[in-house]
């Protein structure tokens, strides 16, 4: 998948690494070739150097696609932009948004929503018709 390379490249091959802290779909943008390319880096901070695990901020991003440990305590690492990736990820498989105010309130945080073994169940997403 192009877009977790895109991701190690802020992460990996950039000392200190880059935490984008605003991953969701409408900051995927494609080229040609459909490789994806991370846009808006407004909240982009420099990660943590040395031993240190994680930089202090005030807590930002987006509602829905911001790591629950990083929203509770703003202690920021690049997990938190993988968290992120995984909620796109999520809405990829299932054809469901992050978030839902339109569905019963069970069903309204998707996250929260596959925790409840839902995702095996209901796997109906716009992917699944095309594999």
């Amino acid at each position: 998948m192009k877009k977790s390379v895109a991701a190690e490249g802020v992460h990996d091959k950039a000392n200190p690494p880059v935490i984008y802290q605003d991953i969701k779909p409408s900051n995927i943008l494609f080229s040609e070739g459909y490789h994806a390319k991370l846009s808006d880096f407004g909240l982009a901070k420099l990660g943590p150097v040395g031993d240190k695990t994680h930089v202090t901020t005030r807590v930002m991003g987006t509602y829905g696609y911001c790591a629950p440990e990083y929203a509770a305590t703003g202690q920021l690492t690049v997990k938190s932009d993988i968290y992120s990736f995984g909620v796109v990820f999520l809405e990829l498989i299932t054809g469901r948004r992050a978030l839902d105010s339109n569905r019963p309130r069970e069903e309204q945080d998707l996250v929260s929503w596959v925790g409840f073994d839902n995702l095996t169940v209901q796997l109906t997403g716009p992917i699944m018709m095309i594999l």
